[in-house]
């Protein structure tokens, strides 16, 4: 699949799911983008992290208060392409030294232009600091469970560790 076929069929994933009018366990709305980069790693690890076994999305740009109407993000002051996000999570300390592969895709909806966080999907799970940052608390593992994240001052549930665990063993393959 070349770029164009790729773009074309994230635009159509993301519209799909934007128009369910309901977050779920891969994907997450956000009205604009983070102020607050603890929100933003905890919300990357959790994707990361989601039992579905497939790519996780972070759509910047959609307002649930307002019928899922789109809020162009392209003037947000705090948008940030992928070189940003990926710098910002390498000096953060993730066990093993592997981090969550993360790309930026924009999207043209009708309303204006939203960001898509690409959270790639991998066997590496589970995905968890050795150091804390900020809020952010190092061994906690944080999934994602329908439209939930796991708390920040919480771990994940024994079985859905177990499953991220057997996932990167590729024992349910």
């Amino acid at each position: 699949m070349d770029l164009l076929e790729y773009g074309m069929c994230l635009q159509e994933e993301i519209l799909q799911l934007i128009s369910l009018q309901q977050e779920g366990g891969y994907w997450d709305f956000k009205r604009q983008w983070y102020t607050n980069k603890t929100d933003m790693l905890h919300d990357i690890i959790c994707m990361s992290n989601n039992l579905h076994n497939r790519a996780a999305y972070i759509i910047i740009g959609i307002d649930e208060e307002k019928n899922y109407s789109v809020v162009d993000v392209s003037g947000d002051p705090n948008r940030k392409n992928t070189q940003k996000i990926v710098d910002f999570l390498k000096d953060k300390k993730f066990a093993g030294g592997i981090r969550p592969i993360v790309h930026v895709e924009s999207v043209c909806c009708p309303g204006g232009t939203i960001d898509v966080i690409v959270i790639e999907n991998g066997h590496n799970t589970p995905f968890y600091l050795t150091n804390q940052y900020e809020g952010v608390h190092a061994n906690n593992i944080y999934t994602r469970i329908m439209d939930t994240n796991t708390p920040k001052d919480s771990s994940a549930d024994i079985n859905h560790v177990e499953q991220l665990w057997r996932k990167r063993f590729h024992l349910d393959d």
